[in-house]
């Protein structure tokens, strides 16, 4: 390759560098919590809430939190205990504060759950069962 072909490929890079974002993802706040309720509304502790492959079990109030940052346009959360239908559902990327609902496996209804979009500035509200 001669010199100036690769000055070119180096200039086309560099350029693009910067154009990223307009191609792919880039990284963003994550903010996703809620609480996992059986049909009844109390809390269901020990249940497992899984979100891009993380596993995390609920506190004793139900609670789970994920944060941090991730280069993504969209997720999926997972709520799985033994004797409860699972839930899954898929969102746009966002805040959300999250009320699970889990049917038991003898339920008519599946389990469900009620997505509350959060502004950015109420976040901090929503991450206390991730500080105990």
């Amino acid at each position: 390759m001669n010199r100036l072909a690769q000055c070119l490929i180096l200039v086309a890079a560099l350029l693009c560098a910067g154009c990223v974002c307009m191609f792919v993802p880039c990284d963003r706040a994550l903010h996703v919590s809620g609480h996992v309720f059986d049909s009844e509304h109390r809390p269901v502790a020990h249940a497992t809430v899984e979100f891009y492959g993380v596993k995390k079990e609920t506190d004793e109030d139900g609670c789970f939190y994920f944060g941090g940052v991730l280069a993504a346009s969209g997720f999926n959360v997972g709520v799985t205990k033994s004797g409860y239908k699972p839930y899954r559902e898929g969102k746009e990327f966002d805040f959300y504060d999250i009320d699970v609902n889990l049917a038991s496996t003898d339920a008519a209804q599946q389990s469900s759950a009620i997505w509350h979009k959060l502004p950015a500035d109420q976040l901090s509200k929503f991450k206390e069962c991730s500080e105990k």
